[in-house]
């Protein structure tokens, strides 16, 4: 009875995955870039670093006073009346050099952008080719489980031979039970893997697959993408930017010395015994910088530029290395993949044919059977994870370069 089993277990229900949108690489890629909400971000900080120049561009306001002037004398009383307007001069070019800070913020917060647009990409291509990976794992996993159908069919007509033991069957029913139930644990990641792919897509509540086989590609000349490197990273950029706007911070603070002049001038009128007459005022006026607004000025200009220093010089220690490393890493992957392909995915078949021949003709057992059949599953779920950890690999390198090369 329990060989009629066999393949009621070979058709056994597996977990269905219903059929998901699929999308590629440039899809995703365009989506992010253009509507994912990190990315409107970046692009609300550079508005406001732009408008951060506007305010620095606006000149002092002039203004417009009236006053009345009454004088008490011992009988009767005397009333004057002035307008005027009121001009202030900045001489010292202090506003310039803080437009000039201001506008450097807005390239160093561009650049610092175009590093977080690349954080974003990189961020949903790793859920794209984990997405991607469970799919060929489980495409692999079904496909090696349709292989177990020949085992099923050498142990039915070794049992009508008489050469079969219940033992055979037994081991046969155990092993398939248990490939099931990884295929079952392996969709239950992949609908996972899906809903965050759909996510990032804006999709939410959807399931949206990734397509692309993970397909092995060449690692870039390192010496090629060591050029200029460095200056290439928005976040070097930033910071050298950064250098700039506190500089000129720092040359306005040092001009907190020079006073803002007020030029006055306008009309006045005077009540006289007999008449009302009229004539002018004019006059000049100035601040005196005392109380120290320049040393504070000064104080924060260098606390700035001594970070964005700090920034860079981190960042030229750390980066070099950064990108050998990820460069070395991303190519031994594509190199240990393809010895694997070369060499242990090469001897599969043979190992197969080997195993089934062996055990068709009685000179093997199940255990060796299931052996060969379970090696060359694991040998195949390894290729893959291996072009897997290329592919990532590849966007840890695009991270150390800041760029997609």
């Amino acid at each position: 009875m329990r060989l009629h089993l066999l393949p009621l277990i070979v058709a056994s229900t597996l977990p269905s995955v219903a059929r998901a949108e699929v999308v590629d690489e440039a899809t995703l890629i365009k989506s992010l870039e253009s509507s994912d909400p990190r990315v409107e971000r970046l692009a609300a900080e550079v508005d406001a670093a732009h408008a951060h120049v506007k305010s620095a561009e606006i000149r002092p306001e002039p203004r417009i006073v009236a006053d009345r002037e009454h004088v008490f004398p011992s009988s009767g009383g005397l009333d004057t009346d002035y307008l005027r307007v009121v001009l202030p001069l900045d001489l010292s070019g202090r506003r310039g050099l803080r437009v000039d800070a201001a506008r450097a913020e807005v390239r160093a917060t561009q650049a610092q952008g175009d590093l977080g647009r690349l954080q974003v990409v990189v961020e949903g291509l790793r859920v794209f080719r984990e997405t991607a990976y469970q799919r060929l794992r489980i495409e692999l996993m079904t496909n090696e489980r349709l292989a177990l159908v020949r085992a099923v069919d050498i142990v039915s007509k070794r049992a009508k031979a008489g050469e079969a033991s219940g033992y055979d069957r037994q081991r046969l029913e155990l092993e398939l039970g248990n490939y099931d139930d990884a295929i079952t644990s392996a969709t239950v990641e992949l609908r996972a893997s899906q809903r965050r792919l759909a996510t990032l897509l804006g999709r939410v509540g959807s399931r949206v697959d990734a397509a692309g086989e993970l397909a092995l590609g060449n690692a870039p000349d390192v010496e090629a993408l060591g050029v200029n490197a460095l200056a290439r990273r928005g976040d070097y950029r930033a910071a050298k930017l950064r250098i700039e706007a506190a500089t000129d911070e720092r040359k306005a603070a040092n001009r907190s010395w020079v006073p803002i002049f007020e030029l006055t001038g306008g009309a006045m009128s005077q009540q006289l015994e007999t008449e009302r007459g009229y004539g002018y005022v004019a006059g000049l006026s100035l601040n005196l910088p005392i109380t120290g607004q320049g040393a504070a000025a000064r104080a924060r200009a260098d606390a700035t530029r001594r970070a964005a220093t700090a920034d860079a010089r981190l960042l030229e220690r750390d980066v070099p290395n950064a990108i050998r490393t990820a460069h070395e890493t991303f190519a031994a992957r594509i190199e240990q993949a393809r010895v694997f392909q070369s060499t242990q995915l090469a001897r599969l078949d043979q190992l197969l044919r080997s195993a089934e021949t062996g055990y068709r003709e009685g000179g093997g057992s199940i255990v060796e059977l299931l052996d060969a059949y379970r090696s060359a599953r694991d040998a195949r779920l390894r290729e893959l994870e291996l072009r897997r950890d290329a592919s990532l690999a590849e966007l840890d390198l695009w991270l150390a370069l800041g760029r997609r090369p």
